[in-house]
């Protein structure tokens, strides 16, 4: 590698890597796999509705936390970053269904997403979710008693454990017609006096014409984006105001254009308007030149996009050009998905050399 290459790789500000909860057995042995080569760790601690840490507020997979404060004070000893890493909206998966009473889907299930016939996506079976691609039942951030129960939940893991980030996972909806939950609609007709659930119906396409009703789902899909927004917002002032230090970061979906238009997911505009230290791009793909390309024209602080790269799906070769792609721009620098593909394959180690 040219020496200038070799220099940029070594000096990407952020080289991470996200340990997701199936990878916590390994966690006494994680900083030895690592050898020094990560300065942001991704530890998943909530996920499916449930802790993987003892809480006051969500089912808990694991009752005994001596293990989390030893990886942080471990982590800290080195030098290393960690992050708290939540699955925020998506609240279970295709596994038979939780029978724990105070998981959202049996305490609240009013709390999930419904379509645009108003049915709640709790009523789909798995099979019908995946055959529209949604990986399982998400919560409606429109609603402010699920923005409350995360905020107990981000409030305990800052008031317990010493994280030097908050990252957020499925900080978006499932897809594009999951938005029609009594909450959120009744929020846009408070503004603007018409239910977006009629915009379908003959009358009103008689009265406002083709045109007409475009503008008026445009003005929707506009109140749905601005919304999730609002909770970036909101989860912002709450981290900051009571750990200032604390970086927030969120897992985006790469294309920015399919984030904003299929999930709701606005992140330039997050970044643009400070509202996260930075994102970290899913961009777990073969090419990811274009993507690169794309994000440098939507933001204006490159130094605020980690580029996520998917090393499950390349060769250590390939996920290595990647890394020299990403260091010959002026982003932040890589995380790896994820630590399992690692511990099988330890020449990943080598990407950034």
């Amino acid at each position: 590698m040219p020496i200038l290459t070799l220099l940029l790789v070594c000096s990407l500000d952020v080289r991470g890597i996200w340990i997701p909860r199936w990878s916590i057995d390994d966690h006494h042995t994680v900083f030895t796999r690592l050898e020094g080569e990560f300065n942001h760790v991704f530890l998943q601690i909530f996920a499916l509705g449930e802790a993987y840490y003892p809480s006051g507020y969500a089912p808990t997979k694991i009752r005994d936390d001596a293990w989390l404060n030893a990886f942080l004070d471990e982590a800290h000893r080195r030098g290393i970053k960690v992050s708290a890493w939540l699955n925020v909206l998506y609240s279970w998966g295709y596994a038979p269904r939780t029978q724990d009473q105070i998981h959202p889907a049996n305490l609240h299930p009013n709390w999930f997403v419904h379509d645009n016939r108003q049915e709640s996506i709790l009523g789909f079976s798995v099979d019908e979710l995946r055959r529209r691609g949604i990986e399982g039942y998400y919560l409606a951030p429109g609603n402010r008693q699920v923005r409350n129960y995360i905020f107990m939940v981000v409030d305990e893991i800052l008031s317990k454990y010493d994280f030097d980030g908050i990252h957020l996972d499925y900080m978006r909806y499932p897809a594009r017609t999951f938005t029609h939950d009594v909450a959120l609609r009744s929020n846009f007709m408070r503004k603007y006096c018409v239910d977006p659930d009629d915009f379908s119906l003959s009358n009103f396409k008689q009265r406002l014409g083709q045109w007409g009703i475009a503008d008026l789902d445009d003005l929707w899909r506009e109140f749905v984006r601005d919304d999730l927004t609002s909770f970036v917002e909101e989860l912002r002032m709450r981290i900051k105001s009571e750990k200032p230090r604390t970086l927030l970061s969120v897992a985006v979906k790469a294309d920015y254009m399919t984030a904003r238009t299929d999930f709701y997911q606005d992140w330039p505009r997050w970044i643009n308007s400070n509202l996260v230290d930075f994102v970290c791009l899913m961009a777990y793909q073969k090419n990811i030149e274009g993507v690169l390309n794309r994000t440098l024209g939507v933001v204006n602080d490159p130094g605020k996009v980690a580029v996520g790269l998917g090393i499950y799906r390349l060769s250590s070769d390939q996920i290595k050009t990647q890394v020299r792609q990403v260091a010959n721009r002026p982003f932040a620098g890589v995380v790896f998905f994820s630590y399992e593909e690692l511990r099988k394959n330890r020449a990943f180690l080598n990407a950034f050399y």
